[in-house]
């Protein structure tokens, strides 16, 4: 592995340009079309993905060394010292926000929903990875709080986007906890030799397993209204978007059957998959809205 290709994956480069893309989308989609604003908003979401997967792995070289043994920072491909220097350099790149907030381009809300998101992102990374219930709750937060950050960069947010997107950030939010509380049975026997406390390593496989699929459940329920709050902000394209949450739909209550059955063969990317299925929705019916807008 080159030096380069060690930064890319340490950075996780693929994940923070599909963050830059979402939060774009929701920009787009709530109404915002000032170009600058996207172009900001698409490096500070991308370099916040970075800083907070490299700041990650600098604290998780323990755990790496037993899940991940093929990481950067245990390969020794990057050292402690540069992955510091490239998660400082992907921090100060992240607050290219603060221009279009100065210039009275882009809601101060947006900044306070970016530094809220680091801030949390890095204390999950640091410490409360590690405590139980709240390391699945942030995960799932901060994961979703991209599409609150398109939302609030636009200077005036009105009732429709913001019913939508925020009922799509609930649904994420909902259906991500419950994937992350799963997942905990998957990383059962990592967790345990280095300390992650999880809802798995605490009461067991079968609680998790129970737990994760009632939350996601509920995250099932909750798209039907999503659905129908896509139709006055999508318009005509919504039919798309519908189509694919409810390919989401389907695709977790497949999991949860197998999940209940103790089936946990391929769960991981069969749910990142499902989940991917709704932002696929969002992306294309932005485009679609862009292209005829």
């Amino acid at each position: 592995m080159s030096k380069v290709t060690g930064f890319i994956k340490l950075g996780r480069m693929e994940h923070g340009l599909l963050t830059a893309i979402t939060v774009i989308s929701s920009y787009y989609i709530s109404g915002g079309r000032n170009g600058y604003v996207a172009l900001t908003l698409l490096l500070s979401s991308f370099f916040a993905e970075v800083f907070l997967f490299v700041t990650n792995d600098i604290h998780n070289v323990a755990e790496d060394r037993v899940n991940r043994p093929s990481a950067p920072l245990v390969t020794g491909i990057v050292t402690p010292r540069e992955a510091w220097w490239f998660a400082l350099a992907s921090l100060l790149l992240s607050l290219t926000q603060v221009i279009p907030v100065v210039m009275g381009l882009a809601n101060p809300v947006s900044l306070l929903i970016l530094l809220m998101a680091l801030a949390l992102g890095y204390l999950y990374n640091v410490s409360l990875k590690r405590v139980m219930v709240i390391n699945n709750v942030l995960v799932s937060l901060v994961t979703s709080l991209t599409y609150l950050y398109g939302l609030a960069s636009v200077k005036v947010i009105n009732q429709q986007p913001l019913h939508f997107i925020g009922l799509l950030f609930l649904t994420t939010m909902i259906a991500t906890l419950g994937r992350e509380i799963v997942k905990g049975s998957l990383d059962y026997e990592g967790d345990l030799k280095v300390g992650v406390v999880t809802l798995a390593t605490r009461y067991g496989v079968g609680v998790a397993n129970k737990a994760g699929s009632i939350i996601m459940l509920a995250a099932v329920a909750l798209s039907i209204p999503l659905m129908l709050s896509s139709v006055p902000v999508l318009g005509r394209f919504s039919v798309v978007f519908s189509a694919l949450v409810a390919a989401t739909d389907a695709s977790l209550i497949m999991l949860v059957v197998k999940v209940l059955r103790g089936d946990l063969r391929r769960f991981r990317s069969v749910s990142l998959l499902a989940m991917g299925l709704t932002l696929l929705g969002l992306m294309l019916s932005s485009l679609l809205l862009f292209i005829t807008g």
